[in-house]
């Protein structure tokens, strides 16, 4: 093959492969920077530095998990590192935890209760230290495995099952103490 064969191929690939993950490359990104701007900035570098070297890319492996873990890296490395982004919590469609048991017609009332359950939820999150955050955002709401988890975030696994745990542990305990206090400003009707 010549040079320019192997490029047409790698490129190709790469079309076919880690193009259709720009949408959950950006979410992920926006959720680490809470900015749509810079998280556009996070996702154009990450395709790039991924295209780059996309020929080291092994087909049949997790190509998403593979630009996580390039997105997590320029993330820390390029970002935070500055501290030019602030952190944010997962949005209302990520979050939507609750969705997967909807009815095919929702009440209103069930409605409203839902989104204040789902906006609970991102403040729960918010207030998690970002290592749980990541954890919890790879694992839970991007749907990889411990060791996929564990690898974009260049940990053992051990360390994201902890992580998951008291995160878990973190988020029961905020939202109780938030539904909680709820309950108690609710009066009885007479």
């Amino acid at each position: 093959m010549t040079t320019a064969e192997t490029e047409a191929s790698i490129y190709e690939r790469f079309e076919a492969t880690a193009l259709p993950l720009h949408d959950s490359i950006y979410r992920a990104n926006l959720r680490l920077t809470g900015d749509p701007v810079a998280a556009q900035d996070l996702t154009q570098e990450t395709y790039l530095r991924a295209f780059r070297s996309f020929a080291s890319f092994q087909a049949g492996t997790n190509c998403r998990a593979w630009m996580l873990q390039i997105a997590h890296n320029v993330f820390c490395r390029d970002y935070r590192g500055r501290r030019r982004i602030t952190y944010r919590t997962a949005n209302e469609d990520d979050v939507d935890v609750l969705a997967q048991f909807r009815a095919d017609v929702l009440s209103p009332e069930e409605e409203a209760l839902r989104q204040l359950d789902r906006e609970a939820l991102q403040r729960a999150l918010a207030k998690l230290p970002e290592p749980y955050r990541v954890a919890v955002t790879l694992v839970e709401l991007q749907g990889l495995s411990c060791e996929e988890a564990a690898a974009v975030m260049g940990t053992p696994k051990g360390t994201v099952l902890s992580r998951l745990y008291r995160a878990r542990v973190r988020l029961r305990r905020l939202l109780l103490s938030e539904f909680g206090r709820a309950r108690t400003l609710v009066r009885p009707s007479p």
